[in-house]
């Protein structure tokens, strides 16, 4: 069974988490804004790492959001993940 997540809806849970930790709507996150323009700091990025890998079955470390600091380029590297999992999985 595919699941196939893509990174348009991967994009809008990224969305919806940082509006959460940040105490933000979710209108408020620019998605080429850097997370440290957004006001992310480690502590709320380890927050989020953990809803991504407990969402996506991932095993992500801080440094991925560092690597790939704007909403699009997480939501990209997440969707290139999910679909390498699917793609072992079968």
């Amino acid at each position: 069974m595919t699941t196939l997540v893509s990174a348009d809806s991967i994009r809008d849970e990224l969305r919806t988490h940082l509006a959460a930790i940040l105490y933000c709507e979710i209108e408020e996150i620019d998605d080429d804004a850097t997370f440290a323009e957004l006001g992310l700091d480690s502590v709320l990025g380890v927050e989020l790492v953990s809803l991504l890998n407990t969402k996506y079955g991932l095993e992500e470390m801080l440094d991925t959001v560092y690597a790939h600091p704007t909403v699009n380029q997480l939501s990209a590297y997440v969707s290139s993940q999910v679909a390498a999992l699917e793609a072992t999985a079968k």
